[in-house]
């Protein structure tokens, strides 16, 4: 079926992952043809299993330059190009203050949401130039724009992909490439799985003026647009889905 993505070939990082997974259903509905990268092998090929066999399935660790370069190389081989690259891999540290968050949980969290979409990024530019522009998406957070206490590398390591993004808006604009960053509010996937508390959870929906939390769904919609020639005239530019947090 083509769609708004007919006939792109798109790489989508944290596949696995509750927003990577379901940008890569919402990107396959729409016609792209997908390699899923993921650290978690078995999940990966059950995600490949259930959206065709048309799609690549990868497994890197994009806090690895080596890994990263390998991967997408085999992407780029495998789909003939690439028109289009999802950043959604991503982790969270341990919440503590800055003065006792372990040093090594800030090291692996800058690694992999820092790092990591700057490695993805670096590695399939060359490609998007090849194929003579593109779409590079970036999923950032609202913890980028406004701090959460406690959570320093998370929040640090998001804003500076935002910065990153811009950067290669200006950088890539005259070859056709758009980048653009995502910043979800709070998504009732992935991380919040972990929040169990029915008090903590309450305290979240709060914070949103629509009174609940996002869905995996809505923030999947949106990528597509900024993945489409629907946004040809957005890039550098840092769209928020969260439902009213930021207002």
């Amino acid at each position: 079926m083509s769609g708004r993505l007919g006939g792109r070939r798109a790489l989508v990082t944290g596949a696995t992952g509750g927003l990577g997974s379901a940008v890569a259903h919402a990107f396959s509905r729409e016609g792209a043809r997908l390699a899923l990268l993921a650290r978690d092998e078995e999940r990966l090929h059950g995600l490949r299993a259930a959206l065709g066999d048309e799609h690549a399935a990868l497994t890197a660790d994009v806090g690895s330059w080596s890994d990263v370069e390998r991967a997408v190389g085999e992407a780029a081989r495998g789909l003939g190009g690439l028109d289009a690259v999802v950043n959604a891999a991503a982790i969270d540290t341990s919440w503590a203050p800055v003065g006792e968050l372990p040093v090594d949980e800030w090291d692996r969290a800058i690694d992999v949401n820092l790092s990591g979409t700057f490695y993805v990024c670096r590695a399939a530019l060359p490609h998007l130039v090849e194929a003579g522009g593109g779409s590079i998406v970036n999923l950032t957070s609202v913890a980028g724009l406004r701090a959460w206490a406690e959570d320093a590398a998370y929040n640090a390591s998001k804003a500076g992909v935002e910065l990153l993004t811009r950067t290669i808006a200006v950088e890539y604009g005259p070859h056709g490439v758009r980048a653009n960053c995502l910043a979800p509010g709070v998504i009732d996937a992935g991380m919040t799985d972990l929040v169990t508390d029915p008090g903590e959870r309450r305290e979240l929906v709060a914070k949103h003026s629509l009174g609940r939390l996002g869905l995996a769904d809505e923030v999947a919609e949106a990528v597509v647009w900024l993945a489409s020639d629907g946004s040809s005239f957005t890039t550098g530019a840092t769209l928020t889905v969260d439902g009213g947090f930021l207002a």
